[in-house]
């Protein structure tokens, strides 16, 4: 794995966990909660989020085995997972693929949101777990695979600290400047779909090649 796939799988991860989407929908869902209820919530979130990649990385491309799924397939069906994402994300909206109304009010009604919906499949949507899945299977060394989850760590640990201090965050930021963000990042998925959508293809039919 180069330095250039390491930055490439970084940025990917970066956009598909969208920090300033998430830390909005996360500001939404515990705005009623005490700071250190708040707080609480944001550390189960922050070990859910990094035993979920750390799992995903390690079993990815075998869980695809045992399902007969070819990786070619499977990139295909990301990329367009993917392409749906960022289109949402371009129009300022939130994905009716990784969160709905529905997953706010079963929120209200339960006492702990860390891992669902803030950690799945908020955070960690359909995208995420498509990129790690890939990466899985494209790296199947097992020192490059202890790299990937050291990397999964590192993204992690900066949700954790980006909810944890979520309140005065999302206050200096502001709402626009987290829309304008978020259609950046839109434009960025969407690149990436059609680039998944290409080599899934490829590996669909051959001849394409």
């Amino acid at each position: 794995m180069t330095y250039a796939d390491t930055v490439k799988f970084l940025v990917a991860m970066i956009i598909m966990m969208n920090p300033l989407g998430s830390l909005s929908i996360f500001l939404q869902l515990t705005n009623k909660f005490p700071l250190a209820h708040q707080r609480k919530t944001a550390i189960k979130c922050g070990l859910s989020i990094t035993i979920i990649m750390v799992i995903t990385i390690w079993i990815g491309s075998q869980l695809l085995d045992l399902l007969g799924i070819t990786i070619a397939s499977f990139r295909f069906a990301g990329g367009i997972i993917l392409l749906l994402t960022g289109l949402s994300m371009l129009q300022s909206k939130e994905s009716p693929i990784s969160h709905t109304p529905e997953d706010d009010i079963a929120a209200e009604e339960r006492s702990s949101i860390a891992i669902v919906p803030l950690a799945l499949p908020i955070i960690i949507g359909p995208g995420a777990i498509s990129t790690l899945v890939i990466a899985s299977n494209d790296y199947p060394v097992f020192m490059i695979k202890i790299w990937l989850s050291i990397l999964c760590v590192l993204l992690a640990s900066g949700m954790f600290v980006l909810l944890f201090f979520g309140g005065t965050i999302g206050r200096f930021v502001g709402e626009s400047v987290m829309k304008v963000i978020t259609r950046i990042m839109g434009m960025i998925i969407m690149a990436i779909a059609v680039g998944m959508l290409a080599n899934g293809l490829i590996g669909l039919i051959p001849a394409l090649h």
